[in-house]
């Protein structure tokens, strides 16, 4: 076997060529930084907007919360003023009376002169609705239009035609 031969100067590094590194690489590296610290700003201002949300809605819970006992509250009352004695209250509070017997008066009807009131007939017509309703009256003869409660020239021709057919 043979000896091989050492270098001599065992102190001394060996000193190697090393290539540059290309301008592409360091692009890129710069590139997928920035992109990951803006994922990173992203998720910190979604997380901060989704605490904002959750104060919003605990807020609004309790809003809610106080709505409904004001609404119980409220139909609790409305329940109450309903009852038959608070509205006996608040009717005597205004100046109502309650009616019993003794409050009630009567009275007799209007007596006509040394006449005795015979019931009136009425005389069907088929007429248009806005048209008025004619009644005859008995006695005298005349046909009143109960429409606007006067006598009319063409309800005294009516009259004229219902006598003829009798």
């Amino acid at each position: 076997m043979r000896k091989r031969s050492l270098p001599q100067n065992t102190t001394q590094k060996i000193k190697r060529e090393r290539d540059p590194i290309p301008w592409r690489y360091c692009l890129m590296t710069l590139f997928c930084g920035f992109l990951l610290v803006g994922g990173f700003f992203l998720a910190a201002r979604q997380h901060f907007s989704s605490i904002d949300y959750s104060i919003k809605n605990s807020q609004l819970k309790k809003q809610l919360d106080e709505l409904e006992s004001e609404k119980r509250r409220l139909i609790l009352s409305k329940e109450i003023a309903l009852t038959p004695d608070e509205i006996k209250k608040a009717a005597k509070k205004i100046g109502l009376t309650e009616m019993t017997a003794a409050n009630i008066t009567t009275s007799a009807p209007p007596v006509q002169n040394n006449a005795t009131p015979k019931p009136a007939k009425e005389l069907v017509h088929k007429t248009v609705e806005s048209a008025p309703v004619q009644t005859f009256l008995g006695k005298t003869g005349d046909v009143k239009d109960t429409k606007n409660g006067k006598n009319s020239d063409e309800s005294k021709a009516a009259r004229k035609e219902n006598k003829t057919i009798k």
